[in-house]
């Protein structure tokens, strides 16, 4: 049998930061070493750094567009097809297959909330009428048409399924891993390198994601506001990639005692964040929805304390590592908030816990995992490098 390539979309490595972006990265970092003799396409985004990879069986072939666009749905097949080989395997690592192509397939399912739970990516109900008919088409046939599906938790499986039960047989699981750049740091290094964002030896909890209504933000911050007077000198730090500040918390921090304590900003840089987690009290993460939940674990490699939601994937990651509550009961949040600081022993305890935990998820093992969901569809392919 001829032996193809392995082609990988990876148009969202283009300096943001986000789970799809770091899952993609790993790829792309991985492939090539665990196969050295096998060719590897990448999709590189024009704005991306050049080259994605330096390795001498990577190749990439420039294309605009996001991964997850109409056109990578309705039209990249085609401009696909006109450069595969038919034993070539496709691999989209988020959640969109170009409809029609000619090649083996894998997709990755990170979550299914744009067609399951549209309400908690489109605050606004017209966008989310909008927008709603394609994704919600666009996964369901990227579900039915891709050799393999690999979901990046057991939820996500399950919210798979749901959606489309027939596809059991091609669902893989393929938990997510950590950068080992995330990791502790000494308090004088995680003080300098954060201290332009928080003033050293100042207490504050930690609260990241993109700002939509799945994270849950608004529910974190008025749990804070019930816990804390300022008398307590505690502050709370929101990180949101996306909707920074959105309506519903300037509306809960408008009358607030503690609003001067309360910090709401944009992304910030990797060794930043790393040096944020290592500061912080805890990592408050009351999600309602998570198809994995990265910072719980990128969090609990650098030894911060974990305080998160109990639904979804959360308790998968987390394990034994985190005080869990209903992402719903603001008392709850409240407490858990005021145990960690008032607690004789139990922050370090959730960072032992938590460094142990992390221990577990591992990129290069992840990448391991695909590698042999491949094999099943390409025979061609070897058995990775040990």
């Amino acid at each position: 049998m001829n032996k193809g390539r392995i082609v990988l979309d990876a148009r969202s490595l283009r300096g943001a930061p986000g789970g799809v972006a770091s899952y993609t990265e790993a790829l792309v970092q991985h492939l090539p070493e665990l196969l050295p003799e096998v060719p590897i396409v990448l999709l590189r985004h024009p704005a991306a750094a050049r080259p994605l990879s330096p390795a001498p069986n990577v190749v990439e072939w420039g294309r605009r567009g996001e991964p997850n666009n109409p056109w990578t749905y309705f039209r990249m097949g085609k401009w696909l097809n006109a450069r595969l080989r038919p034993n070539d395997l496709f691999h989209a690592p988020y959640r969109i297959l170009p409809r029609g192509l000619e090649c083996r397939s894998v997709i990755t399912m990170h979550d299914v909330m744009q067609a399951a739970y549209p309400e908690m990516v489109f605050p606004n109900w017209l966008i989310r009428t909008l927008v709603h008919p394609y994704w919600s088409l666009a996964i369901r046939s990227a579900i039915t048409s891709a050799d393999r599906i690999l979901a990046v938790s057991q939820h996500s499986a399950d919210d798979t399924l749901r959606l489309d039960p027939s596809c059991q047989s091609r669902l893989r699981v393929t938990l997510l891993g950590k950068s080992s750049a995330f990791r502790p740091m000494s308090p004088s290094d995680a003080d300098r390198v954060s201290a332009s964002i928080v003033a050293p030896g100042q207490r504050f909890f930690l609260v990241l994601g993109g700002g939509y209504p799945n994270k849950n933000h608004a529910s974190a911050i008025s749990a804070f506001t019930k816990a804390f007077v300022p008398e307590d000198n505690f502050h709370m730090l929101v990180i949101q990639r996306s909707r920074t500040f959105p309506p519903e918390i300037r509306k809960i921090l408008r009358h607030s005692t503690v609003r001067s304590q309360v910090k709401v900003r944009g992304s910030v840089r990797t060794e930043e964040l790393i040096a944020l987690y290592n500061r912080a009290e805890a990592l408050v993460f009351p999600s309602l929805y998570e198809g994995f939940g990265l910072p719980v674990l990128e969090a609990m490699a650098c030894g911060c304390p974990i305080l998160c939601s109990n639904v979804t994937s959360l308790p998968e990651v987390a394990g034994d590592a985190a005080i869990f509550f209903s992402p719903k009961d603001e008392d709850a949040i409240a407490r858990a908030m005021r145990a960690v600081v008032t607690q004789s022993g139990l922050r370090q305890s959730l960072s032992e816990r938590g460094l142990r935990r992390a221990a577990l998820f591992d990129w290069r093992k992840m990448v391991m995992e695909t590698v042999a969901v491949y094999r099943e569809i390409a025979p061609w392919l070897p058995a990775p490098r040990a």
